[in-house]
C-alpha cells in the first residue's frame, strides 16, 4: 500500500509555512477535534464512457432521488467515505471520477471546466440519466457550471462549492495564485510529483479530518506519473474562472452553494458572490471546515445534501 513519504510531508510542511494562510489554518487545527476518515467499502467499477475509461461507484435505493457526485482534486470519489453511508441510505448515488482526475483516464485536454462539462453531457446521455441532483465540489464545481451554462442539461438541481466560477473578486490562496500565474511554478510542482501535491492540499485544506490509508493509497496511485498533466488545470486559471462567471446569472436551476468557513484555498467570499449572482440559490457555510468541507463535516454534509435533494431545492 502506497503512503505519503517523508519528502512529501516535509515539502507540504515547508509550503504551508510559506503560505500566509497557514497561521489561521494551523490555529484552527490545533483547537479542533480531529479524526480519521472511516474505512468504507465504496463499490467502484470502471466503464467506457465517451471513449474514456471512467471510474464510478453506485449505491443506494434504485427508487430514491438520483444524485451524481463528482470527485475533487487531488483526491477522488473515495474522499466521500465519511458521508457515503448516510447518503446511500437515503439517495441513489452515482459517484464519478472526472476524466483526468482520480482513477479515470484523461490528459491535459481535459483540464478545463468546458472540457469537463462536455464530458458530463456525454456521460449523462450514455448512462441515460435524468432529473439529476448534481453535487460538485472543487474541480467538479467548474465542470457543473460549464455543463449547466453550455449544454441542454438534465438537472433537477445542483449543489456546488469550493471551485471556480464566482463573479467579483476571485480570492485564492497564495500558492493557488502562483500556480495560476507562473509556468515555472506549475513545472516545478509537476516535477515534485503527486505526493507533495496531495500532502499539501490536505495539510492546508482540512481542519478536522485525515485521510485513511486506503484513501491515501488510492490518491497516490490515481495521480502517479501524471502530475504534469493534471497541473494544467491551473493554467490560465483566473481566465477560465472569469469565463464561467460570465454565465452564472443565466443558470435557472435551483442551486445550493456550500463552503467551509475555513477554506483558505478558495475564500468563502467567493461563495457569497456566487450566491448573489445565481437566480435561484441557497448558501450554506459549514463551520469548522476547510476546503474539503465534506470530509471535515461528513454528517453535516450528508444531512445538508439529503435535505436539499428531498425538499430544499423545490422551495426555490
Amino acid at each position: 500500500m502506497k503512503k505519503l513519504n517523508t519528502f512529501a510531508n516535509l515539502n507540504a510542511a515547508t509550503l504551508a509555512a510559506m503560505s500566509p494562510e497557514w497561521r489561521r489554518v494551523g490555529k484552527a487545527q490545533k483547537s479542533a477535534t480531529s479524526f480519521e476518515d472511516p474505512d468504507v467499502a465504496i463499490p467502484t467499477r470502471t466503464e467506457t464512457l465517451g471513449g474514456r475509461q471512467v471510474r464510478l461507484a453506485e449505491a443506494g435505493p434504485a427508487d430514491a432521488p438520483l444524485v451524481v457526485l463528482l470527485s475533487p482534486f487531488p483526491e477522488s470519489i473515495l474522499s466521500f467515505a465519511g458521508s457515503w453511508g448516510a447518503l446511500t441510505d437515503r439517495l441513489h448515488i452515482i459517484a464519478i471520477d472526472l476524466p483526468g482526475f482520480g482513477a479515470s483516464e484523461g490528459d491535459r485536454n481535459d483540464m478545463s471546466p468546458e472540457a469537463l462539462g462536455a464530458h458530463l453531457a456525454t456521460f449523462f446521455e450514455e448512462l441515460d440519466l435524468h432529473d439529476i441532483h448534481l453535487v460538485a465540489p472543487d474541480v467538479g464545481m467548474g465542470a457543473a457550471l460549464a455543463y449547466a451554462i453550455h449544454h441542454d442539461h438534465r438537472l433537477a438541481s445542483m449543489a456546488i462549492g469550493h471551485g471556480p466560477g464566482a463573479p467579483g473578486p476571485f480570492k485564492l490562496a497564495m500558492m493557488i495564485s502562483l500556480l495560476a500565474k507562473s509556468g515555472v511554478m506549475r513545472t516545478s510542482t509537476a516535477m515534485l510529483g503527486a505526493g507533495p501535491l496531495i500532502a499539501f492540499s490536505a495539510k492546508i485544506g482540512k481542519i478536522r479530518s485525515r485521510s485513511n490509508p486506503i484513501q491515501v493509497d488510492d490518491y497516490l496511485r490515481a495521480y502517479a506519473g501524471r502530475a504534469g498533466e493534471v497541473i494544467h488545470w491551473f493554467e490560465d486559471f483566473r481566465l477560465k474562472a472569469a469565463e464561467l462567471a460570465k454565465g452564472v446569472g443565466k443558470i435557472d436551476i435551483p442551486t445550493l452553494v456550500f463552503w467551509g468557513d475555513l477554506d483558505v484555498l478558495f475564500d468563502p467570499s467567493n461563495a457569497e458572490n456566487l450566491h448573489d449572482a445565481l437566480p435561484k440559490s441557497e448558501l450554506r457555510i459549514l463551520p469548522e471546515a476547510g476546503h474539503f468541507s465534506w470530509s471535515d463535516q461528513p454528517e453535516m454534509f450528508a444531512s445538508m445534501i439529503i435535505d436539499w435533494v428531498n425538499t430544499g431545492h423545490a422551495a426555490l
